[in-house]
């Protein structure tokens, strides 16, 4: 659409008209193009909003021209202004931009000339992995993206429960904060499972609950915790007499961990997660005294050995 030449008092401001302007802006300006920084969907926020969200550091975008419904020129640090609501914007929301590109506004003429979603009670629309990926099955102590409107923009006027457990976490997407929000899956919630093996736990609602009314609601599936590697962080001592005992610290163990030292199981004294007590096996090959260097393994069933990368010596006994 061609711009006018001129606007007279009392013309006609249509959204036509508006998107041929903020167009002429963004020319102005340099135009967007692809870049690394995606554009927030500041539409229906308060201005005073829109501007703190383009203002935060990650996402080195600027505030460019604010224009009302009438064409007029906005001060956005007015706070005459700061409840005026965004109708529309350019470069649009979810578009990729070099750094330091301006965000151009339309916005309303007055305060509350029109619902603002932000005030509206919260929706859900589907649950996804971190990464974008739909899904309805998660396990627990795992993060999972909640997607629907008129989420918090602040993390602690989100409150999300699971099965009433509150969430191990909670925090609005930087990307799209007002509509998505990443959570991490509670432990304890009643019948979940809570090792691997133990079934699956259908039918768990996440509930929603915003400043702004009626809380949101939707079902998941809860799995066992997916456990993780084992780890070894140190054997002390760092030399010991065969028959005698070492510790093992680490991450992840378990009862059923067992020991090898220079190949040769070594009987188990005490086991848990963070710490196994051995006993040095008898090494027919060593005489007493000298000292051999020996490695450490340490075997939990359904992960890959590990082994001591630090130094530790067997001394005959």
């Amino acid at each position: 659409m061609a711009l006018p030449s001129q606007v007279q008092p009392g013309d006609v401001m249509s959204s036509d008209l508006i998107n041929a302007i903020l167009d002429a802006l963004a020319q102005l300006q340099g135009g967007p193009g692809g870049g690394t920084q995606t554009v927030p969907n500041l539409f229906g926020s308060l201005l005073s909003e829109a501007r703190a969200i383009l203002l935060q550091p990650g996402r080195q975008l600027t505030l460019g021209f604010t224009l009302d419904v009438a064409g007029a020129a906005v001060d956005p640090l007015a706070a005459a202004n700061a409840n005026l609501v965004v109708l529309n914007q350019s470069p649009p929301a979810q578009m990729r931009v070099a750094p330091g590109t301006p965000i151009n506004l339309v916005v309303s003429r007055a305060a509350g000339s029109v619902p603002n979603p932000g005030n509206q009670p919260p929706t859900i629309s589907r649950t996804e992995t971190v990464s974008g990926v739909a899904s309805t099955s998660f396990a627990v102590n795992t993060p999972l993206a909640i997607v629907g409107t008129n989420f918090s923009a602040t993390a602690a006027q989100n409150t999300v429960t699971f099965n009433n457990v509150p969430a191990a976490s909670v925090n609005p997407d930087p990307v799209d904060p007002t509509r998505r929000l990443l959570v991490v899956v509670p432990a304890g919630i009643p019948g979940a499972p809570a090792t691997g093996g133990a079934p699956p736990l259908p039918g768990v609602t996440i509930r929603i609950v915003t400043p702004n009314g009626t809380p949101a609601t939707t079902q998941i599936t809860v799995t066992a915790p997916v456990a993780a590697q084992p780890t070894i962080s140190n054997v002390a001592p760092a030399a010991q007499l065969e028959g005698n005992n070492i510790t093992i610290t680490g991450t992840n163990f378990t009862a059923a961990a067992q020991v090898r030292i220079r190949g040769t199981t070594a009987a188990i004294v005490s086991a848990n997660a963070t710490t196994i007590v051995a006993t040095v096996p008898n090494f027919p090959d060593i005489p007493q005294g000298p000292v051999v260097a020996a490695t450490v393994i340490v075997s939990v069933p359904g992960f890959s050995d590990i082994a001591y990368t630090g130094t530790f010596n067997v001394v005959g006994a």
